[in-house]
């Protein structure tokens, strides 16, 4: 009877959803049309990081072009220091640039040259911090040959750095963001090997915060390849949250119970804050994946 009440009540709100999205679709909606709620304060003294997948292309639940400014809105109310992004396309990255342009800048290239390719670009505060340096790697291989990929990999994977220096106090770090392949595990956990020796690599220069969509659950080969170098801020946060970051639009099949999408810090990383972000508007979802937040002190 419980599953029944359950299912029926996802079925309402996923219809709810939909007429919604009709709707949209007969108006503008833009950034500042949306209100997203209980954002916490960020500390003082904290760099605030934030992860998203985006969801690369419309759905029944929510086109680009409305999601989009959803997400954009969702970053005003977070204000990161830095954010990565996942399954970002052309259109993703021009109406977050349209979006967003006077408060952040992006560095990131596309996986390969296919039409809709997608990137996993890094937006910083272009108005407090200044980039140092930034590229793009492949998880293969072959890491600096544009649009490889090894290890049976479905699409050519890449990690996206920027190394940002605070224009006031000097402080140095660097946001790594990156996205696995989600088809097998002996494939990410190669592909969280070339990563990790990005990570060493960036680590010389300060320290390192790593967001994706990781496409492994805790525990699993991969995950433990990237925990086994740097701290998962879900475990270590002073103020922590928990549950699942994939949710397919909230629909009941094909979610993932525990996350999948991580934010991960230097080890011995001060870790204030983890938070999923798992705001809707109008009953309708940012993407099919949540959000994630920290609030960390380097």
């Amino acid at each position: 009877m419980n599953q029944l009440k359950a299912f029926t009540v996802d079925r309402i709100r996923h219809l709810s959803a939909l007429v919604f999205a009709v709707l949209m679709s007969l108006s503008l909606f833009t950034p500042d049309a949306v209100v997203i709620t209980d954002v916490p304060d960020r500390p003082e003294n904290a760099v605030r990081v934030v992860s998203f997948n985006v969801r690369c292309k419309d759905d029944l639940y929510g086109k680009v072009e409305h999601r989009g400014a959803f997400i954009a809105a969702a970053i005003r109310a977070y204000a990161p220091d830095s954010f990565g992004v996942q399954e970002a396309t052309a259109q993703w990255l021009d109406l977050l640039d349209a979006a967003l342009g006077d408060t952040y800048a992006r560095v990131g290239e596309p996986r390969n040259s296919a039409k809709n390719t997608e990137y996993s670009a890094v937006y910083y505060n272009k108005n407090v911090y200044t980039l140092l340096d930034s590229g793009t790697r492949w998880l293969s291989e072959t890491p600096d040959e544009k649009g490889s990929k090894s290890f049976y990999s479905t699409y050519p994977r890449i990690c996206t750095w920027a190394t940002l220096q605070n224009k006031e106090t000097g402080l140095v770090y660097t946001h790594l963001n990156t996205h696995l392949d989600h088809l097998l595990e002996l494939t990410r956990e190669k592909q969280a090997q070339v990563l990790c020796k990005e990570i060493e690599r960036l680590e010389q220069t300060g320290p390192v915060v790593c967001t994706g969509d990781f496409n492994t659950e805790e525990g699993a080969k991969a995950y433990k390849v990237v925990a086994a170098a740097l701290d998962d801020t879900k475990k270590t946060a002073q103020e922590t949250d928990s549950g699942q970051t994939f949710h397919n639009y909230g629909r009941l099949l094909f979610s993932k119970q525990k996350p999948i999408d991580f934010i991960f810090v230097t080890k011995g990383t001060t870790v204030l804050r983890y938070k999923i972000i798992d705001n809707t508007v109008h009953e309708m979802y940012l993407s099919d994946h949540y959000g994630l937040c920290a609030d960390v002190k380097f």
